[in-house]
């Protein structure tokens, strides 16, 4: 089995749950079993899977493995499935519904958001209206966990029960020296006929799952760090004869500016300390791979794309003069991403084409989108620059647009580039590590611009969006590199390289 590492699969994803969902599909095709493991406790999970068209054998979540939740399915339960007591009154609310007992409230239902009345949880409250303990429920139906509330109001027990409501784990809590909530006791309870399993927190309980998971796969176990803060440690502790890659995400070192020399990520130091326990490093550009083989010249560093493609015979490219979107950025909205700057070379571009159109796709801190949007008001760019937030069917959208934009500071890959180039899109971009030398052929399906110099991407820019013959040639250069260079099959043979698969 292969096991993809993560910490979560979110509603909102980064490019680290993206990539493991296309490796794990990409496996699933070419019958090699594989899925992503998830740490968080999540009851929204499996509904999440739907959203990015996973299914529940492609994920197991360390809390749905302990709890024997796996597989269940789907069924909607509303308020009145609940069977409360006949003499309780119910005040049906948009968000949540009240229950009283004669004049006294004594428990709220909250319902899953997005949804008509699914039950999310049920409050409980003593005769003095204190919230005493929490129920809480799954997406697909039952109960998952119950929270306890000292008399501070102050969360100090959880216990977490399978489908026959029985408790299967216990996690107990103390004050921080802030008063909030911290973990102190993790029990695990009758598995595999022990009574009790005594654990710190669900970080130590998680290197107890990988080592369970190793251990009862018949055949040599491979496990691939996907988010090293969440699987480096854990697969270090894992003494045994499985295979352990880790993914290198993000850019490796503190100083952007020296990758080869300034001290590492703290999440990835404790690998690169350990080379011998791990079988090799995988990153999706040559540029990271060829600056960690510098600097671990024993480390066994392989490319692989996280975007794979169909061949050109089965591809087709939506003429980009047919597009009725032009620019688009798609990423994290953060401040290293350098946003403000990308709006100025938007109010720029303006400046010659009155009607530009650039969205932006993506999540981030609301208080920073806010001086964004505070920046467009300000550059009198309200009609031609939209924050569109998160989409995850953003595949879908990529046809409509005709130029990427990215004026990234620093990066591990974006997968944005790849992706966009797939659909014919050019790409416009400052020059940073890691990604602009790795994905553009400057001058051929893109431009590579130096960093902050914002006149230098406007003009590139204008370049394409007022020459149709370059715009067309770059697009056709651009899709035929990426349907020729990363088919996947092509990945393929190089996962089943790196991997010794037949």
């Amino acid at each position: 089995m292969f096991y993809f590492i993560n910490e979560y699969i979110l509603g909102k994803n980064s490019s680290v749950e993206h990539a493991a969902i296309n490796r794990v599909k990409l496996f699933n095709h070419h019958k090699a079993p594989a899925k992503i493991v998830t740490k968080m406790y999540d009851r929204l999970l499996h509904q999440t899977m739907g959203t990015f068209g996973l299914a529940n054998e492609q994920v197991l979540n360390m809390f749905d493995y302990f709890q024997g939740t796996t597989d269940v399915p789907v069924k909607v339960l509303h308020t009145e499935d609940m069977r409360l007591p006949k003499e309780y009154a119910v005040e049906v609310g948009a968000n949540f519904s009240k229950v009283f007992n004669g004049d006294d409230l004594v428990s709220n239902v909250g319902f899953i958001p997005g949804t008509i009345g699914r039950v999310f949880y049920q409050e409980f409250f003593d005769n003095q209206g204190n919230l005493t303990a929490t129920d809480l429920w799954d997406w697909r139906g039952f109960k998952s966990s119950t929270q306890y509330f000292g008399q501070n109001g102050k969360l100090v027990l959880e216990r977490y029960y399978n489908l026959q409501g029985q408790t299967v784990m216990e996690q107990y809590f103390v004050p921080d020296t802030n008063g909030n909530p911290l973990a102190s006791r993790l029990i695990l309870k009758n598995y595999r006929g022990q009574v009790e399993r005594f654990f710190q927190d669900a970080n130590q309980l998680f290197r107890f799952f990988l080592a369970e998971l190793s251990h009862e796969d018949q055949d040599t176990t491979t496990f691939i760090s996907d988010r090293p803060g969440t699987s480096v440690v854990p697969l270090l502790e894992l003494q045994d004869d499985s295979h352990k890659y880790v993914t290198v995400p993000i850019y490796h070192a503190k100083d952007i500016n020296d990758p080869v020399h300034a001290p590492l990520d703290g999440f990835l130091t404790p690998a690169f300390d350990n080379l011998q326990h791990f079988d090799g490093f995988i990153t999706s550009t040559e540029s990271q791979a060829q600056h960690l083989k510098t600097r671990f010249s024993k480390a066994n560093v392989t490319v692989l794309p996280a975007v794979t493609t169909s061949p050109m015979a089965q591809s087709k490219l939506r003429p980009i003069l047919e597009r009725p979107k032009e620019l688009l950025y798609v990423g994290r909205i953060a401040p290293d991403r350098q946003l403000d700057q990308l709006i100025r070379v938007i109010a720029l571009v303006k400046q010659q084409l009155q009607d530009v159109q650039c969205d932006f796709y993506g999540y981030g801190d609301p208080e920073y989108i806010k001086t964004l949007t505070k920046l467009i008001e300000e550059l009198k760019l309200t009609n031609n620059v939209h924050l569109l937030d998160y989409h995850p069917d953003l595949e879908k959208r990529y046809d409509d647009y005709q130029v990427l934009l990215n004026t990234d500071l620093v990066d591990g890959g974006p997968m944005s580039m790849p992706e966009a180039m797939s659909h014919g899109i050019p790409v416009v971009s400052y020059r940073f590590n890691y990604g602009p030398k790795d994905f553009i052929n400057d001058g051929q399906d893109g431009f590579v611009v130096d960093a902050g110099n914002q006149l230098a991407m406007r003009d590139r820019v204008l370049e394409l969006m007022t020459d149709t013959k370059k715009l067309t040639a770059f697009s056709e250069a651009a899709f035929k590199k990426m349907h020729t260079s990363q088919t996947e099959l092509k990945v393929w043979h190089r996962w089943q390289q790196l991997l010794g698969l037949k």
